[in-house]
C-alpha cells in the first residue's frame, strides 16, 4: 500500500479579453521567484507563465511592443509591499496602482503572491485593453 502526499498549490491564470497566449514555464522550485511575462502588442496583452504559488516572491515583467504608450494597472498591488524596476530605477512601497510604459520599454513589478481571488488589470489609456488575474487553488500529487 503506497501513500500519496497531497500538496495544495495556487495557480495564477492570466486571461486578457483582447488576446491570450499560455506557455508553461519550468518548475517553480528551480528559480528563486515566480514569473509572469506580459507583452503588449497590437493593443493586446499577451501572457507567458507557469503555475504560481501563493506566498512566493513573484515578478510580472511587462514589455510594450506597440508604438503607443500603454498602462498596466491593477488593484492587486494596492496595500502590499511592491517594487517596480524600470530603466535602472527601483521604486518601492505600498499602494502601487500600476505602471505606464512608453513604446518599446519594459518594467518589472515584484511582490509576494498573497491574495487569492479575481484581480482585474487594464490600460487606462485604451479602455478596450483589459484582462484579469485569477488566483485559484490547484491540487498537485
Amino acid at each position: 500500500m503506497s501513500s500519496h502526499k497531497m500538496q495544495w498549490g495556487w495557480v495564477l491564470v492570466l486571461a486578457a479579453t483582447c488576446g491570450f497566449w499560455w506557455e508553461e514555464a519550468g518548475p517553480i522550485f528551480a528559480q528563486s521567484e515566480q514569473a509572469v511575462e506580459v507583452t503588449i502588442k497590437d493593443f493586446k496583452f499577451v501572457a507567458k507563465q507557469g503555475v504560481l504559488r501563493l506566498g512566493f516572491p513573484t515578478v510580472i515583467k511587462i514589455r510594450n511592443e506597440d508604438a503607443e504608450k500603454h498602462d498596466f494597472g491593477s488593484t492587486m498591488f494596492e496595500g502590499i509591499p511592491t517594487q517596480v524596476e524600470k530603466d535602472g530605477v527601483i521604486v518601492y512601497g505600498r499602494g502601487v496602482g500600476g505602471v505606464f510604459l512608453d513604446p518599446k520599454r519594459e518594467v518589472a513589478i515584484r511582490f509576494n503572491m498573497s491574495r487569492p481571488g479575481h484581480h482585474e488589470f487594464r490600460c487606462s489609456i485604451h479602455p478596450n485593453m483589459k484582462g484579469e488575474l485569477l488566483l485559484l487553488s490547484a491540487e498537485a500529487v
